[in-house]
């Protein structure tokens, strides 16, 4: 007789039945594989997540039939989509709730493909930037590319490459997207400029975002400042001015072998108009930097407490 798992077998056993809506199981027969699911269990909501999903059982609440494949041992099912719905259900099992039959559906699929089911369905709860990118790096380990990663899970090639950047960035700097303290597009966008230095030019910005009242780091903070397009176009302009005053000749000689202790006289509007840019310029980062000043002010009278309500 055949030990490959199957559907008779588990019926044989009492453990799965069948009825005209559909396949059954034992709770005792779901299992959760570890290491199989993405979901980070210590992330913030996902507790509030698991008593929601109890406290709507407990009303009689209905959910969708967990998505589950033959167990390799032949005793039981191992869930593929549900993890946050079996959870609940061994909690409220472990409180008294009786629950004689859950719900199934068999997931028809490979092993690839059941990686990739994780990353498509998410439970009715988006998967977090870290969860995500640890799926694609298990579908990279697979041989594939990123388009066909993409095209596997539905997304576009540059989202799984930025997330694949995530997937592979230093320790620290996934720690402080979990943390909150950066979001993964700053921390990816960091990586992608810094490499393994990233974690210090984040901590060095954390830092200084501490010092201002700051509580999270975003690409401002390790970037330099930059003039807007309406800025720079008059600026470039006013350079280019500057040139065109020059006589050709001497552009030419300068070209050719620029001499240190010459000078050239240009009309004066010309160097007017560059001064004149150039302290538009000036303005617009001083006020930038004012707007920047007075938002770290306002969050650090915020968390001092200077704001009560009544």
């Amino acid at each position: 007789m055949s030990n490959k798992p199957s559907w008779r077998k588990l019926m044989d056993l009492g453990v799965v039945k069948r009825t005209d809506a559909g396949l059954w199981a034992r709770p005792s027969a779901i299992r959760i594989l570890p290491g199989f699911n993405l979901r980070d269990t210590e992330a913030p909501g996902y507790r509030e997540d698991i008593e929601s999903l109890k406290n709507h059982k407990r009303r009689g609440g209905k959910v969708p039939p967990l998505e589950v494949s033959l167990s390799a041992d032949g005793q039981g099912v191992d869930v593929i989509d549900g993890h946050r719905r079996t959870t609940a259900d061994q909690e409220l099992l472990a409180e008294g709730l009786n629950i004689e039959w859950i719900r199934i559906e068999p997931f028809e699929g490979n092993d690839l493909e059941r990686q990739a089911r994780i990353l498509t369905s998410q439970d009715n709860r988006k998967l977090l930037p870290l969860e995500l990118a640890e799926g694609y790096r298990r579908l990279k380990a697979f041989g594939l590319s990123n388009e066909e990663i993409g095209n596997l899970v539905g997304k576009s090639r540059q989202h799984i490459e930025q997330m694949l950047l995530l997937a592979a960035a230093p320790h620290a700097v996934q720690m402080m997207v979990r943390a909150g303290e950066t979001a993964a597009t700053t921390a990816i966008e960091a990586v992608r400029e810094h490499g393994d230095g990233a974690a210090a030019v984040l901590d060095e910005a954390k830092q200084e975002a501490a010092a201002s009242g700051k509580k999270k780091v975003t690409t401002a903070a390790f970037r330099p400042w930059a003039p807007p397009a309406r800025a720079v176009l008059p600026m470039v302009s006013a350079v280019d001015a500057v040139v065109q005053a020059i006589p050709e000749q001497v552009r030419q000689a300068l070209r050719e072998k620029p001499v240190e202790d010459a000078t050239i006289e240009l009309p004066a509007v010309v160097f007017f108009e560059l001064l004149a840019q150039q302290e538009s310029i000036r303005a617009l980062r001083a006020k930038a930097e004012q707007k920047s000043s007075s938002k770290a002010t306002a969050a650090a009278h915020a968390t001092d407490g200077g704001d009560h309500a009544d």
